[in-house]
């Protein structure tokens, strides 16, 4: 069969199936549309994104919203139509997915997850890659920080591809250590909860001055970017968006740099349940938790919590965070692990109702305006039952 003609027959098949999917309320219909064109063409991915300009995101946290932003960035920084995910699919289907929907843009902006980065480098040819972090995430699929740093090191190798980093995360800066071109921003410095010992020899990291540094040398590279120690990772993101549109060819003014970095938003969804309305915030793991934390302002809190193979079977990282802003709230736990993160803040001092599902625990709240943080399973849940569709994602 000739190779145009399997392409053509992999998309056709692949968008009928999405359509069936979403017909049917199954799902958006996106990973399912690219699992049937790599079944049907297996290159796909490579003859796909021939003769576009790629731009890969990874990183623990901040991947959708990044790419996200950095797809608008560039649609109006370059006057050209961006294809991208709407909704995060970031495995090799959804990736089959985005690059085989028509019209067939040049620019082309994919989130990526962080075990699927390596593939997908070598296989799109991609201009740019941003990394915006690495932190604990999902133990049992991806191990240690450092199984992944180790990893995109050792893919890391070429020249003709620029990683933008966020210079301050040393797993980042031992990833990049053999890239050809990086592009390194910092925020002035931060310490990270996972780098007690140097990723690159082991030893242990000075973190004396507020920044790393390591006798093996591993610090030492300057930043070319300077960005504001104020901003927190969503900004801080935001502005790694921004230098990597500008690799790309996007014209950048400076009064929408201060807007996303001024106003960079966490991934959040907001439902009205009855009369009460609620700000879902998704933390994923021990550093989104910190920082959907750090944001919350109501009385009541909803946390809601899975452990299913995308959120993570293994919870012991609910030990790892500090729950000190919910204390004086009244925070009420559900999901499938709400005993565990219920005795978790028991510990710690914070006033505890478990309820059995989210609605029970919503008709547990008394204040109009209630706040939530959920797991990926339990977000997205959420945001399949608001549209209609059957919420069985990620049981395995």
């Amino acid at each position: 069969m000739p190779s145009s003609f399997r392409l053509a027959l992999a998309h056709h098949a692949g968008n009928l199936a999405g359509k069936v999917s979403r017909a049917t309320g199954r799902g958006r219909g996106e990973t399912l549309q690219g699992r049937v064109v790599l079944a049907v063409d297996s290159g796909a991915l490579t003859k796909l994104s021939a003769g576009r300009d790629i731009v890969l995101v990874s990183g623990t946290n901040g991947k959708t919203t990044t790419a996200a932003n950095l797809a608008r960035i560039l649609q109006d920084g370059t006057e050209e139509f961006v294809s991208t995910s709407k909704y995060g699919a970031n495995m090799r289907a959804g990736i089959a997915a985005v690059l085989s929907t028509k019209p067939r843009q040049r620019l082309v902006v994919l989130e990526c997850d962080e075990l699927y980065l390596p593939e997908m480098y070598r296989q799109l040819q991609p201009k740019v890659v941003v990394l915006l972090n690495l932190s604990r995430d999902q133990l049992h699929r991806t191990g240690e920080v450092r199984k992944v740093a180790q990893l995109w090191k050792d893919t890391f190798t070429r020249d003709d591809v620029t990683l933008v980093i966020d210079r301050d995360d040393p797993f980042l800066e031992y990833a990049a250590s053999a890239a050809g071109h990086v592009l390194r921003v910092s925020f002035g410095g931060r310490r990270h909860p996972d780098a007690a010992t140097c990723p690159a020899c082991a030893r242990l990291i000075d973190w004396s001055a507020g920044d790393y540094r390591c006798e093996c040398g591993l610090g030492s590279e300057l930043a070319q970017v300077r960005g504001d120690q104020r901003l927190q990772g969503p900004g801080r993101n935001a502005v790694l968006a921004i230098e990597a549109a500008r690799l790309m060819g996007a014209v950048v003014p400076i009064e929408v740099q201060q807007e996303l970095t001024a106003n960079a938003p966490d991934r959040t969804a907001e439902y009205t349940f009855g009369s009460h309305f609620v700000l879902v915030r998704l933390a994923k793991n021990p550093e989104s938790w910190r920082g959907a934390l750090g944001s919350v302002t109501c009385d009541e809190v909803i946390l809601s919590v899975n452990a299913r193979g995308i959120d993570g079977r293994d919870t012991s990282w609910l030990w790892d965070i500090d729950y000190s802003p919910l204390i004086g709230r009244r925070v009420i736990c559900t999901g499938e692990r709400r005993l565990d993160v219920a005795y978790r803040l028991h510990v710690q001092g914070a006033e505890v109702a478990v309820a059995d599902t989210f609605d029970n625990a919503i008709a547990l709240c008394s204040s109009p305006r209630v706040e939530a943080i959920a797991s990926y399973t339990a977000y997205q849940d959420l945001a399949a039952r608001d549209m209609g569709i059957s919420t069985t994602i990620g049981r395995d």
